[in-house]
């Protein structure tokens, strides 16, 4: 038998069972480009994944499977309230997510605070970007991934109102399981709301028209980043010539 094309066809099963919300943008896209994400809220057709990014991406569910097992299995050891798995939305920004933990806390005198995770699974050529010799550091390599973060976090200020809010990237090195946990500023929640308010005014504004009116390239954040491009789902339609 053949043991991978086995595994790729269950990977696409899993997939295609996936729960779906139509023309809702989504938290976990937070700081890409304009035009993808347009082309996601109207559902445009995305390129076949590649086989190697199927497996990619299940190691990274593999992990935070994990981890949320491992929390439930102690969370009668854990203060507070844990939320695992805990869907949002935010409708003035037409919204949805889901977001891996968090942790709700009230002290003596009734003051609550809620401690937000979310995990990320990272190889080394991230790793080093974010955490390796000073010199081979990106400053703000893991900016999307902090507005991502922040768009839970907001959602989460909305639903339960807490005296105060800690964010907690939580990183996972995929070549030698090195941990690492990182505080996110609080600043970044502003950041992702002006990037959501910007979203929403494309939405309002182009409509469907955005194929002419968003042109790579030109409009900005149309990408944000040139690298965005060459790994887009919809990179076999859009008209950027960073896809080349």
């Amino acid at each position: 038998m053949n043991i991978e094309s086995i595994y790729n066809d269950y990977l696409v099963h899993l997939e295609n069972k996936r729960k779906r919300t139509k023309n809702k943008f989504h938290a976990s896209s937070a700081g890409s480009c304009f035009r993808k994400q347009m082309y996601n809220y109207y559902e445009f057709p995305q390129t076949e994944k590649d086989k190697r990014v199927y497996r990619f991406l299940r190691l990274g569910t593999v992990l935070h499977e994990d981890i949320e097992n491992a929390v439930m299995h102690c969370q009668n050891s854990i203060d507070g309230r844990i939320y695992i798995e805990h869907e949002i939305e935010i409708p003035e920004f037409n919204l949805v997510g889901t977001y891996d933990l968090g942790q709700l806390i009230k002290d003596d005198n009734g003051n609550t605070t809620f401690n937000i995770y979310d995990i990320k699974s990272a190889a080394i050529y991230t790793w080093t970007k974010m955490f390796g010799q000073i010199k081979n550091r990106e400053p703000n390599s893991d900016k999307n991934y902090k507005m991502q973060l922040s768009t839970y976090a907001l959602a989460v200020s909305e639903e339960l109102s807490p005296d105060k809010m800690n964010m907690y990237l939580v990183w996972y090195k995929k070549n030698d399981s090195y941990w690492r946990e990182v505080l996110v500023s609080p600043e970044w929640i502003d950041k992702a709301i002006e990037y959501w308010t910007e979203l929403n005014g494309i939405l309002e504004d182009c409509g469907k028209s955005f194929e002419e009116e968003l042109i790579p390239q030109y409009w900005d954040g149309v990408p944000f980043q040139d690298w965005e491009c060459k790994i887009c789902p919809y990179r076999d339609i859009c008209p950027s010539a960073l896809t080349k």
